[in-house]
């Protein structure tokens, strides 16, 4: 799960307005200004001689991919990924996901200046758990996950960190294109259009920059990726409609209960099957592993269902950013329900 969470610093104004949950606001400034203050230039770690060769070369090829993208996708890279925070654990923060245990609609929580999102986030792992457990306690699926990077939506200098650059680097030129969509465009409360949105332009823009340095990527590299991904979301996508028909019709708690662990464990089934045959499915082990709970698998729809959507999008532009970017900012300013109408339509014709 690479979507970090994304208002920390605004949460520094929501504080101010807000006088509830001033603990959660105090752990997110605390953790955000901690972050923030471990920060070196990357050229001065570079200049280290003590920085590992491998950290080194990621580095370095961070400043490249940062600064095409700006140059090519009309994005906003100026002052954002050019320090560096060394950090030991494996995420930088963690993100809790809730649903009711017998639907697929997400809790979302509300805060001032960027509305609702399906996600609370916690720079302290402990803090996440107790949280998803006092959920779990009113009767909620939920689900924790860690995130590698956040954004702060252009309000401050994002620095790399060591949980980003760990990362091959296909995926890690994905993820900072990715991250850099959420600073040109960010609409409050419609977290599927943001994350759809930076999810298919990370991809298209990793593929073209891999393509523009020439990069010696095996030739099935980028479809041997897709159909992996396409295997995932089918069987998410198949358990989430089976869920939800179960879901619409049962009110035993019982059978629902029942027909809830049989379809987990027949998209589990299905998962250990498709690995064998598709390469690159096996990179999903890990999500598989997890409960498959309601709020799990609604974290792949945010960052999924329109995807297709601004695919169409881009091949109606003819591959223009110009275009595509122009329009997307006229779906921007849409109302929700337009909006989500929009999308649908692209994402079936």
């Amino acid at each position: 799960m690479r979507r970090g969470h994304r208002f920390f610093l605004l949460c520094l104004l929501a504080w101010l307005l807000a006088g509830c949950q001033l603990g959660y606001y105090r752990q997110a400034i605390a953790g955000h200004w901690s972050l923030m203050s471990q920060r070196e230039p990357v050229n001065s770690v570079l200049a280290d001689p003590d920085t590992p060769p491998a950290v080194a070369r990621q580095l370095q090829f961070s400043q490249q991919v940062v600064n095409w993208a700006g140059n090519h996708l009309d994005l906003p890279a100026e002052d954002v990924y050019h320090q560096y925070v060394s950090l030991e654990q494996e995420a930088v923060v963690w993100n809790v996901l809730a649903a009711p245990g017998w639907s697929l609609t997400p809790k979302t929580w509300c805060y001032p200046l960027v509305g609702c999102v399906s996600y609370r986030g916690y720079f302290d792992r402990e803090r996440a758990d107790r949280e998803a457990a006092a959920l779990q306690d009113e009767g909620f699926d939920t689900w924790v996950g860690g995130a590698i990077a956040y954004s702060t939506l252009g309000w401050f200098a994002d620095p790399l960190t060591t949980p980003m650059i760990q990362r091959s680097r296909p995926s890690l030129a994905e993820l900072l294109i990715h991250e850099l969509v959420h600073r040109r465009i960010y609409i409050k409360g419609d977290t599927r259009f943001n994350e759809s949105l930076a999810t298919m332009v990370g991809r298209e823009g990793a593929v073209q920059y891999f393509a523009f340095i020439k990069a010696p990527l095996p030739d099935d590299y980028w479809p041997q990726r897709d159909r992996a991904k396409a295997a995932f979301l089918a069987i998410i996508g198949d358990a989430r409609e089976a869920l939800d028909e179960l879901y619409t019709r049962e009110r035993d708690e019982q059978k629902l209960a029942a027909g809830k662990a049989r379809i987990q464990q027949q998209a589990r089934q299905r998962f250990a099957a498709d690995r064998e045959r598709i390469e690159g499915l096996k990179g999903y082990q890990r999500f598989f592993d997890g409960p498959l709970n309601n709020a799990q698998l609604n974290g792949v729809s945010d960052y999924n269902a329109y995807v297709p959507a601004f695919a169409r999008l881009f091949s109606q532009c003819q591959q223009q950013w110009d275009c595509f970017w122009q329009q997307v900012d006229n779906l921007a300013d849409l109302n929700p329900t337009q909006r989500k109408q929009a999308l649908e339509g692209l994402a079936w014709n």
